[in-house]
């Protein structure tokens, strides 16, 4: 994959949550913790890259200390929530919002990789989370739809929506992760054992998601509206959050 990250991580100084990315701007948020709140985290992952031990202590780091709970850590991913909803009601064949640059028509007949990749640049945000989001989509549609044939949005159903958004925001969370343990990965005494700890983390990450979020997807995507579907998604995140916690 090549993900890992190659820069510090934020810092205890970076927001808990970023304000362009908060997905309950409405409430408060506690205060920035002024213990360092990643070390610990950074500590346990960076054990896991050099030894190939589990990740679990990591991840109950991670979702405990480095990104303030479940209650916070999950508010991180506003825009991946409007991303993955736009997607799935794009995808049942709901009439995008006004001034959506999404046309899945437009793309009937394409090529897949093309169309996955015209898919990931309009549903791109104008912020600091373009990418991750563009990286996402782009991974999820050929891991779900196959790489061969051409893209046909009328022969994608309920089932392979839900596979789609589980695989989204698998990428996205193995992304934001990755990205926060920062110098972690230099522990690893290889390439081999990093891109080993990438397989491990995204697989370990996909098996959550898939836990947590397929049941909540199960159903009719037409009769969710926008914000149901962003506010599934964001309660699958904060079971993630818990499971992750009290392991």
């Amino acid at each position: 994959m090549g993900t890992s990250s190659s820069h510090r991580g934020p810092s205890n100084r970076s927001p808990l949550v970023p304000p362009w990315a908060d997905a309950n701007p409405e409430k408060p948020l506690p205060p920035t913790p002024e213990v360092p709140r990643f070390k610990g985290f950074r500590t346990e992952f960076g054990k896991a890259v050099a030894t190939g031990a589990s990740l679990a202590p990591a991840l109950k780091k991670y979702s405990s200390e480095a990104t303030g709970g479940p209650e916070v850590g999950p508010r991180r991913f506003g825009p991946a929530y409007t991303a993955g909803a736009s997607l799935a009601q794009a995808l049942a064949g709901e009439p995008a919002p006004e001034g959506s640059k999404l046309d899945l028509a437009s793309l009937a007949g394409q090529p897949l990789d093309r169309a996955a990749q015209a898919i990931a640049e309009a549903l791109a945000p104008e912020n600091a989370d373009a990418d991750k989001i563009r990286a996402a989509i782009q991974d999820a549609l050929p891991e779900v739809l196959g790489t061969e044939g051409v893209f046909d949005p009328d022969a994608i159903g309920p089932d392979q929506i839900a596979a789609l958004l589980v695989e989204f925001f698998a990428r996205i969370l193995f992304q934001e992760i990755s990205a926060v343990a920062g110098d972690a990965w230099k522990k690893a005494p290889s390439v081999q054992r990093s891109t080993a700890a990438e397989n491990e983390l995204l697989e370990i990450v996909r098996a959550a998601m898939d836990k947590h979020l397929s049941p909540r997807l199960s159903g009719d995507f037409k009769t969710l509206t926008r914000d149901e579907l962003q506010r599934l998604e964001q309660g699958a995140l904060e079971d993630i959050w818990r499971a992750w916690r009290d392991e």
